[in-house]
């Protein structure tokens, strides 16, 4: 992940965590624990999981962008 640049243009505090080759954008919680807002592998940057339809992922070679859905241009 050291290689990797994180651009959140989302107004939420997001946390990118990685695991071996997968990666999880997640939001702390005010309990303690987190929610899990999308995943992806490394090493197949084509197929990204969302599950918080609010945000907008995008992927470009070792490049990370996290928008809010209201907030992009279309």
């Amino acid at each position: 992940m050291k290689d990797w640049t994180i651009n959140n243009h989302s107004k939420r505090q997001l946390i990118i965590q990685s695991n071996h080759d997968d990666i999880s954008i997640i939001e702390p919680l005010r309990n303690g624990s987190f929610k899990i807002l999308a995943e992806f592998n490394a090493l197949n940057t084509d197929y990204i999981q969302v599950y918080d339809h609010t945000l907008v992922v995008s992927i470009h070679e070792k490049e990370i962008s996290v928008f809010d859905r209201s907030s992009q241009s279309i």
